[in-house]
């Protein structure tokens, strides 16, 4: 791999339109019950945000970049990095990979670690780890 970073984008509502539309009648519907259950318009606006929030990976675009530093996903309401030397796991699925820093899977494994879908690039991706993941191995950690 001669490039300096692999960068890609994934928009997973874009590929199943009819889903994202009955993601966002769900939580439209959500924000609804608590404006109408609290009595609060207070309510109704907290709970379409958070609704919102917790699926923004999905509705919104997700931008990947995989470099000698580490990865990283960035979305409008996401951000997450990690470095080459926290990665102690990869395990790869039809449509991604999840890059952990845990020996084994666990409870915590949703709110640790990366997950990594594929665009069109899938070959690409798993080549761009190994290389930085042998890299930073050679190297003691991949830290710039």
């Amino acid at each position: 791999m001669t490039e300096d970073a692999l960068v890609w984008t994934v928009h997973l509502a874009r590929r199943a339109p009819q889903r994202a539309a009955g993601a966002v009648a769900v939580v439209l519907a959500g924000a609804l019950a608590a404006a109408l259950g609290f009595r609060s318009s207070l309510a109704g606006i907290l709970t379409l945000f958070l609704l919102l929030a917790s699926i923004s990976d999905y509705l919104l675009p997700v931008r990947y970049r995989l470099s000698r530093a580490g990865i990283e996903a960035a979305g409008l309401l996401l951000r997450r990095r990690m470095s080459w030397k926290d990665v102690r796991q990869v395990r790869r699925d039809p449509l991604g990979v999840k890059l952990s820093p845990l020996l084994r899977p666990s409870r915590l494994e949703a709110y640790r670690g990366i997950y990594l879908w594929f665009g069109e690039n899938e070959p690409e991706v798993m080549a761009a780890i190994a290389h930085y993941r042998q890299e930073a191995d050679k190297t003691g950690g991949g830290d710039q």
